[in-house]
């Protein structure tokens, strides 16, 4: 498993190859924004979605030892399987230290997601799609984004990474994705292709208001990307946090039902 820096991608993708006319099809203004802008077609990446176990690994202790880290080396490898060269998970790719650096990745969390080559989600107890509402994934406020904005996903289960299904991209399977409408009450199309924005406000509320979270503040921060909002990010403000985000989601969506959901 090798850990790719900022400066290394760039050499893997090789700037001298980037012609003019990528930067102009990139939108980018320099050779190295077409680069950044390229990196969805050239290099693929996999991205987790689990729950935070014992021992997990972090940015400054990444020890090669514990449930944490075979849980890493396991996802490393589905995503080597399914040909991306590159992985992320949260629990070793955030310098939580940084509160620049966590402020960046909670507002593009949503983005990352979405643009990866496919999410893999480890479940901890789920065996089959009838116990699927039972994990506790599906509980966890930030694993609402993380189901809804992949456009691919494959599901795992246990300490073998047993794959649910034999599917490619378990979205395109109708039988999956009707387990994952009964234990989400989410709408099948919006499990496949889901758009973030302001609009149906009062609905995509009702799917968060069941969940929780670790941090008071992350009610809020986990529900940014869904309604494509922007907000600073301030852990220590509490349950102020709701109320600027609320504050932010009236002055986008304007329908009258926003507040008809409870939770």
């Amino acid at each position: 498993m090798e850990f790719i820096s900022r400066d290394k991608l760039i050499t893997i993708l090789k700037p001298e190859t980037i012609t003019e006319e990528d930067i102009r099809r990139c939108g980018g203004w320099s050779r190295q924004s077409a680069i950044e802008s390229a990196v969805i077609d050239l290099l693929k990446y996999a991205i987790l979605s689990h729950r935070w176990g014992e021992s997990e690994p972090t940015f400054q202790d990444l020890k090669r030892e514990g449930a944490g880290y075979k849980k890493l080396e396991k996802f490393c490898a589905k995503a080597k399987e399914h040909g991306c060269d590159l992985a992320w998970s949260d629990t070793c790719c955030i310098n939580k230290e940084s509160s620049s650096e966590v402020d960046e990745a909670i507002r593009s969390m949503y983005m990352w997601y979405h643009e990866a080559y496919i999410c893999i989600v480890h479940l901890a107890q789920t065996n089959s799609w009838d116990t699927l509402e039972n994990d506790e994934w599906f509980f966890r406020g930030w694993t609402l984004q993380e189901l809804l904005a992949p456009l691919r996903m494959r599901f795992y289960y246990g300490p073998t990474w047993t794959p649910l299904t034999q599917n490619p991209n378990d979205k395109d399977d109708t039988k999956v994705v009707r387990a994952l409408h009964r234990a989400t009450k989410i709408p099948e199309n919006d499990l496949r292709n889901f758009r973030s924005g302001p609009n149906r406000a009062w609905e995509k509320m009702s799917w968060a208001a069941s969940r929780k979270t670790t941090r008071i503040e992350d009610v809020a921060y986990s529900l940014i990307g869904i309604f494509d909002i922007t907000m600073t990010v301030a852990y220590g403000e509490g349950d102020r946090a709701f109320k600027r985000f609320i504050a932010e989601l009236i002055e986008k969506c304007k329908e009258w039902q926003i507040l008809v959901w409870a939770g």
